[in-house]
């Protein structure tokens, strides 16, 4: 037989463990002493481990305890491999938005900082909180709280494009303070909300420039795309698209970085 630390040894565990589950009831030794020695069986070695994989999932030990109860197993264990499934679920999707993003290029060369240029962009769908004008920092923060308790529990970190739309025409750029916004984040249409709206973002040609998301920044951004318009005589729409350049939100919603977007008119 096993002395309690060779079978915490074998079970990669500590006596500490082994002694809590003698006391729930949950993993009891084979034979215990009338002085108090524990001593297990190599066969009970399965049982622990079994009993250890449910704890990594975190199944609490009362549940633990019906699953081993043979009057109650049936039950417990397909409400317990439902649990398990979303939970193996989740991780596969938490490691696909983690590999997403560890290949995801995020650095931007700063002397392409307040270059306009031109992009041509595929069509896209974002879902959109309700239009807000002209937060306070605490209002943006309840706003952006409030809109992705409405998404997924990852859609936070996932990799999708995600950002603000601004009704704000590129004559006025001045008017960016004052301008009414949406928060967006982008939709794959793996799944549609019954209360979320749906915004979409036309393909075509698109005036894009990369800034810093600050005031200052912002608006040096915007100035340079009117400017880079008249000389090119572009027409854009009324819309602007404000894409974090990182999915890194540091302030506001935002990103350090982003791209200030309008939708060229032919």
């Amino acid at each position: 037989m096993l002395k309690i630390s060779e079978m915490a040894k074998l079970a990669d565990t500590t006596r500490r463990t082994l002694i809590f589950y003698d006391e729930k009831d949950v993993f009891k030794p084979a034979r215990k002493t009338s002085t108090g020695y524990r001593y297990y069986t190599y066969d009970q070695l399965y049982d622990l481990m079994f009993i250890r994989g449910l704890r990594s999932l975190d199944i609490p030990l009362d549940k633990i305890k019906k699953i081993k109860n043979t009057n109650e197993a049936t039950n417990e264990l397909l409400a317990t491999q439902k649990q398990i499934d979303q939970k193996l679920s989740e991780l596969i999707k938490i490691k696909k938005i983690i590999n997403k993003r560890l290949e995801k290029n995020n650095c931007l060369k700063l002397e392409n900082l307040y270059q306009p240029i031109i992009k041509e962009h595929n069509q896209l769908f974002f879902w959109c909180s309700p239009q807000s004008i002209s937060c306070t920092a605490e209002e943006v923060a309840e706003m952006f709280s409030k809109f992705y308790k409405e998404l997924d529990d990852l859609a936070v970190v996932n990799t999708g494009k995600s950002g603000f739309l601004t009704n704000l025409s590129l004559k006025d750029p001045n008017g960016y303070d004052e301008a009414s916004f949406r928060i967006i984040k982008e939709n794959d249409l793996a799944k549609r909300s019954a209360v979320m709206p749906m915004i979409e973002r036309p393909s075509g040609k698109y005036v894009s420039i990369c800034v810093e998301n600050t005031l200052k920044g912002i608006h040096k951004g915007l100035n340079q795309l009117k400017i880079f318009c008249t000389q090119n005589n572009l027409k854009t729409n009324e819309y602007l698209w404000q894409i974090n350049a990182s999915d890194d939100l540091v302030e506001n919603g935002a990103s350090k970085y982003g791209w200030l977007e309008y939708s060229i008119i032919n």
